[in-house]
């Protein structure tokens, strides 16, 4: 029998992968064998006991809630084009109320990452890759916790890179968005929430990490990297057949 976790799910599927080039759906109906990626993201969830899943969504928005058939619900980020995740994640703040896991809605991941996200019993959990990747969201780690984590840490002096899943507790909540807040106020639309994250590291919270420990993931920005999910997905398939 699987665990019922008392948290919930929030996928941000809001953008229009302008890197894809020209693609007329948004990048989560992507088929990667057989799958969308939304799909596969929700059956993930499912498969560990999160069954409270709440997705935001913008471009296209009414072809991700025509093909999803399970269970979901939907908050409309209707400023997509000129905002990021970090405004995403501020229009499902009325309704994330419990503890959550946060996911990228264009990111491809093993199971067991999530797994390892979601068993951490920190209040603020991210998911980093030790290996260091350029132009990408890079972290720093001191003490056994996350001390920075945006684009502009050089490539010497990053300990791995944030790949797009973070766990919040129920408790911790109302400070990330107290954070979100401010950087909204001052008209930072554009953002990342991990700037959100580093406020909060300024202001003394500790935040913890789980590493991928080699497990797949890939975050679909561009046509190559589409591809390799459909690989990467054929594999883990095999693995669990």
């Amino acid at each position: 029998m699987l665990p019922n976790y008392d948290m919930d799910a929030l996928i941000l599927a809001a953008g229009k992968g302008t890197r894809m080039g020209n693609i007329d759906k948004p990048k989560c109906l992507l088929d990667i064998g057989g799958i969308t990626m939304i799909d596969y993201q929700i059956n993930c969830f499912k498969n560990i006991g999160i069954n409270q899943i709440f997705v935001v969504t913008g471009y296209n928005s009414e072809m991700i809630r025509e093909h999803v058939t399970e269970q979901v619900t939907y908050i409309q980020n209707n400023d997509y084009a000129s905002t990021n995740n970090l405004y995403s994640l501020w229009v499902a703040n009325e309704v994330m109320n419990d503890d959550f896991v946060c996911v990228y809605g264009d990111l491809f991941f093993d199971k067991q990452i999530l797994q390892n996200c979601v068993n951490d019993d920190n209040n603020v959990c991210l998911v980093l890759e030790r290996k260091i990747r350029n132009e990408t969201m890079k972290a720093r780690i001191a003490n056994n916790y996350v001390t920075e984590v945006n684009k502009l840490i050089p490539m010497e002096l990053a300990n791995g890179n944030f790949i797009g899943i973070a766990k919040f507790k129920k408790q911790i909540i109302p400070f990330l968005f107290k954070e979100i807040s401010k950087l909204i106020n001052d008209g930072n639309y554009n953002s990342y929430y991990t700037d959100a994250i580093e406020s909060m590291i300024k202001n003394g919270f500790k935040i913890n990490y789980v590493e991928t420990n080699n497990l797949s993931w890939l975050d679909i920005d561009e046509k190559h990297e589409f591809e390799e999910a459909k690989k990467i997905y054929q594999k883990i398939t095999e693995t669990d057949s």
